[in-house]
């Protein structure tokens, strides 16, 4: 949370936590105004439904689930490469119902861009394909993918994902 005075101002980028029934959600965007605790915040809200799935299943335990429950600018991936639920998000976020974090615009654009280029259903497509040919499909679909893409943080971002989720 975030005092108004030295804090979070219009115009910053904000990584939101914001409780969604059991889970949570995030919500990335930009500040629009501050009326004390709470911040006008337009951007995107994630749903992540595949982690939700996979958790409920009994299929993962550990570290995704405690990225669930506590969702932070730097663990997020492992709510963005399963399938998520997007949507535009315009709305007051009372600070001490919700986490706001302050991101800087590099790590807003990394998020951002793993949305707007659809990259959670392409990793969940090659995490989850039940035959080594889907798989194959579904590696190139990726490689194609990051091979169209222009931000050079969010391409590094998702070469280095890949390589660590072992796909490339």
């Amino acid at each position: 949370m975030f005092s108004s005075r030295g804090g979070i101002k219009p115009g910053h980028y904000v990584f939101v936590v914001q409780k969604d029934g059991k889970y949570n959600k995030i919500i990335i965007g930009r500040i629009r105004s501050v009326n004390g605790s709470k911040v006008h915040v337009a951007g995107t809200y994630v749903r992540p439904l595949g982690l939700i799935e996979r958790i409920e299943s009994g299929r993962v335990i550990g570290r995704p689930s405690e990225v669930l429950s506590n969702p932070d600018p730097n663990n997020c991936i492992f709510m963005l490469i399963d399938r998520v639920e997007t949507g535009r998000f315009d709305e007051e976020v009372d600070q001490s119902m919700s986490r706001v974090i302050w991101i800087n615009e590099s790590r807003y654009l990394v998020l951002d861009g793993w949305i707007k280029e659809n990259l959670p259903d392409i990793f969940a497509a090659a995490l989850s394909a039940g035959t080594e040919e889907s798989r194959a499909q579904a590696r190139q679909t990726l490689i194609e993918k990051m091979n169209s893409l222009y931000e050079r943080d969010l391409k590094d971002h998702v070469y280095a994902v890949a390589r660590s989720a072992k796909i490339l």
